[in-house]
């Protein structure tokens, strides 16, 4: 169940994230009756995870300890000398606590670096599932969500691409065309046939990728996500969104620029998306960073998709609008088949990527697969 703590969204949306798997948890949730009331702030947010970080990985709670150092790694900026530190210690945890899956690592060859990939291993599975997520995700994170897919016909490999998780800590930035890293990775294991799965921003990478990348036969949107601007201006007022949009059309560098910078200041949330993207793109103003995200569009590739589809979709999505669901499904016009499940509030699982309520949400994709 998604959980309102703080009446901060965006905080809300992240406790709700890195605790999702311990609701029934009396160490957690004792902590976080202390977490909760200090996180009035991105600083107090960072001392708060931090401190329980390091008390949970003295105890030997390491799954916990590496949710929280996580979580602790979140609003900190690329020049913070923390950061290294909290995710040294969300990896070095991660793989102390987890025991679901038996897995396999490597480090598949990419340009001039290497994309890192884990294999859970289902026993007696025929056929391949890749994993990846989206705009601030690790590998690590997506991970222990697989635990609903346990013992299907599907091994599952989990991959960071460009701009994501330890590929892009080796230097690797974000890039719009995922076929690339998809048939890379296709390519390095020797399958024939495999289908897809992308979380968050992974819901655009994984139609770019089927668009051109043929030994892909079905593809699931977790969730529907049809560009980068709308992650963007998703949540703002109406006219202020508006004005963005313009000034990014008609290329008004300097404006667009001095108005981000304005907005960012007393804006957590939209700070966060701003610098994030500085960090995964390597763009270094305003102006360039949405021109970025501009490319990653399904607009002119939709057609192209013809394998099976899965479009999950959340009501109240804080980073995409359900409003571009009919959009895309006739977009998507020639799909061999398309399925289609919006949750709700009273469904549960309303929010992004069903937050709270994933389960919900690997019912659905178990029954597509």
């Amino acid at each position: 169940m998604f959980k309102k703590y703080t009446g901060n969204e965006q905080f809300d949306l992240q406790i709700n994230r890195f605790t999702r798997d311990y609701e029934d948890n009396s160490k957690v949730q004792a902590d976080l009756k202390i977490i909760i009331p200090q996180l009035v702030d991105t600083k107090g947010w960072y001392k708060s995870w931090s401190q329980f970080a390091a008390k949970r990985e003295k105890n030997g709670d390491y799954s916990i300890a590496s949710n929280y150092y996580k979580a602790a790694d979140f609003y900190l900026s690329t020049t913070d000398p923390n950061k290294q530190k909290m995710y040294d210690g969300f990896r070095e945890n991660f793989y102390k606590g987890y025991h679901e899956f038996e897995f396999e690592q490597y480090d598949v060859p990419y340009e001039n670096s290497f994309l890192p990939a884990v294999k859970l291993i289902n026993q007696g599975a025929h056929k391949t599932l890749l994993v990846f997520g989206g705009y601030d995700g690790y590998m690590e994170e997506i991970i222990p969500m697989m635990r609903f897919l346990k013992n299907i016909d599907y091994n599952i490999i989990i991959f960071d691409g460009p701009g994501q998780g330890t590929a892009l800590k080796n230097g690797l930035k974000f890039i719009m065309n995922w076929e690339k890293p998809v048939s890379i990775i296709i390519n390095y294991f020797n399958l024939q046939r495999v289908s897809l799965m992308g979380m968050s921003w992974g819901g655009y990478f994984v139609m770019r990728a089927a668009a051109f990348e043929k030994r892909i036969d079905k593809i699931i949107a977790l969730d529907i996500f049809y560009c980068g601007l709308d992650a963007l201006t998703q949540g703002m007022p109406k006219l202020k969104a508006d004005i963005l949009m313009s000034l990014i059309k008609d290329n008004q560098t300097d404006k667009l620029n001095s108005t981000i910078n304005k907005m960012m200041v007393n804006d957590i949330d939209l700070n966060w998306k701003i610098n994030k993207g500085y960090e995964n793109t390597g763009e270094t103003t305003p102006y360039g960073l949405l021109k970025n995200f501009e490319r990653h569009t399904m607009k002119g590739i939709g057609q192209l998709v013809n394998q099976d589809v899965l479009l999950l979709a959340g009501e109240n999505d804080q980073y995409v609008p359900i409003s571009r669901l009919p959009q895309i499904q006739q977009e998507l016009c020639n799909a061999a088949s398309i399925t289609t499940k919006v949750f709700t509030s009273k469904t549960g699982g309303a929010e992004h990527c069903q937050a709270g309520r994933q389960d919900l949400a690997f019912d659905e994709i178990k029954k597509f697969l």
